[in-house]
């Protein structure tokens, strides 16, 4: 099991709220982890027997750490920000997935309003082995408001887990940048964003023995959504990573990219759902997934679905390619004086970076890929 229950059972009676906790509790043991289908985006890519097999613990943790002007998740202590006794999210509900009902039972809510313009930075890690950290963590945008906000999840402890549950509520005029980075053995995030305004998301995952990151942008009249989601699995890593957005008001537009890498032994999925529902009159999607595979025991899935529900609509476009990196390009660039590998480097880095990529982002790719050897100086 992914948790032991008498751990559970002990952690929630720390809380003030143990009947309902103790309900969410006993409603992760009965759901499943999914309902397998065929679907692309919906197919079990997931190895969740990965999870079920750690067997992780639960305890008031006694290390703390300074928060530095950022919110800071260690173990189950947070810094920085009032943390809730409350066991739930006011978008996302528990039986959506197994493992959102087991994070909101052990989890403490935070709850962050943003009414002007605010910077948020949530980093979350674990120091103890066999731990489960949870997260439950809400965020509110106000009308006309600016929020810049980054959540990272990053551990060294290959035998913890790391899992938030977030969601994002951007009111009308309201503009927000979202950049999610995970880079930890085992990372379990689900996420939904509720958008009247603007919404530019980046989903980002790297080095997970599993990691499934799950994100859904509910657009609504006249919203905007610019979204990418991107994957870079080395050695022996599975990512799998599903983003969806669900146009339902009029004149809603989205544009979406689906990148991943995959070398060594390496399994990663990017996938995504666009649909235009019947409410949507007159909306704008586009869905586009590439991967590049480096290596012979590599694999990479693309798998951008549409789906439109009303014959009115400005744009809906798909597409979905998988190669090695482009032979045609790598001789462009040695006639030019470059060597292959340096070719190769300028052309993996170029694929997987984008310019509105934010700092914090780039330097962890060029870690990652450097650290593999994908790439080499130029």
């Amino acid at each position: 099991m992914i948790i032991n229950f008498s751990s559970a059972q002990k952690y929630i009676s720390n809380f003030e709220n143990k009947v309902e906790r103790q309900k969410l509790l006993s409603l992760s043991e009965s759901l499943p982890y999914q309902i397998i289908s065929d679907s692309p985006t919906v197919k079990h890519y997931t190895d969740w027997n990965e999870y079920d097999k750690l067997n992780l613990e639960i305890y008031p943790s006694s290390e703390k750490g300074e928060s530095e002007g950022r919110i800071l998740i260690k173990n189950d202590a947070i810094e920085g920000v009032e943390a809730l006794d409350e066991p739930y999210n006011s978008l996302i509900k528990p039986e959506e997935h197994k493992l959102v009902a087991l994070t909101l039972a052990l989890s403490k809510r935070i709850r962050v309003d943003v009414n002007d313009k605010k910077q948020i930075f949530i980093y979350h890690t674990v120091t103890e082995k066999n731990y489960f950290s949870p997260v439950n963590i809400e965020i509110n945008v106000s009308e006309g408001a600016i929020a810049d906000i980054t959540y990272v999840a990053e551990s060294q402890i290959d035998s913890s887990l790391l899992s938030s549950v977030i969601s994002i509520n951007a009111e009308r005029d309201s503009q927000t940048n979202f950049t999610y980075i995970s880079n930890s053995p085992y990372v379990y995030s689900y996420m939904k964003a509720k958008c009247e305004g603007e919404l530019n998301s980046i989903v980002f995952a790297t080095k997970s023995k599993m990691g499934h990151v799950e994100y859904t942008t509910i657009l609504e009249k006249e919203s905007r959504s610019i979204f990418s989601a991107k994957a870079i699995g080395t050695d022996d890593d599975k990512i799998d990573i599903k983003v969806s957005v669900q146009h339902e008001g009029v004149k809603s537009y989205s544009d979406g990219n689906l990148k991943s890498i995959a070398t060594d032994k390496a399994f990663v999925v990017v996938r995504g759902d666009a649909s235009v529902n019947e409410t949507a009159l007159d909306s704008s999607t586009s869905i586009i997934g590439r991967a590049y595979i480096l290596g012979k025991e590599a694999k990479a899935i693309v798998a951008p679905m549409l789906e439109v529900k009303t014959g009115r609509v400005t744009m809906a476009k798909h597409s979905a390619s998988v190669s090695r990196v482009p032979e045609d390009l790598i001789f462009y660039l040695q006639n030019r004086g470059f060597n292959r590998k340096e070719a190769e480097a300028l052309l993996i880095k170029g694929f997987i970076e984008e310019e509105r990529d934010p700092q914090i982002l780039r330097e962890m790719i060029e870690k990652i890929l450097t650290e593999s050897k994908i790439i080499v100086s130029v």
